[in-house]
């Protein structure tokens, strides 16, 4: 974030206070790798947090022909899993 919104969700739609993309924005994946640095299975928990939240919010607002359950998974919690690549 570079002096103005924050990269956090818009709620209940789950966009980006900031600019708009769907959240995680690429920017708010940045940042929660960052705060997670040393912690993948923080960080894997927090999203598993998110996507249950996520799932109902935007099930309840479309109910009938919202986003599946396998792209939510892949939204909110599928991208964090993935390791850093190792420093050589």
């Amino acid at each position: 974030m570079r002096g103005g919104e924050p990269h956090i969700p818009l709620r209940p739609m789950w966009s980006c206070r900031a600019d708009g993309q769907q959240w995680p924005c690429p920017d708010a994946r940045l940042l929660l790798r960052a705060e997670f640095d040393d912690n993948l299975p923080g960080l894997t928990i927090y999203l598993a947090g998110v996507f249950s939240e996520a799932t109902q919010d935007l099930y309840h607002l479309n109910p009938y022909d919202g986003p599946s359950p396998r792209e939510l998974f892949d939204r909110f919690v599928a991208w964090g899993r993935r390791e850093r690549p190792s420093a050589t």
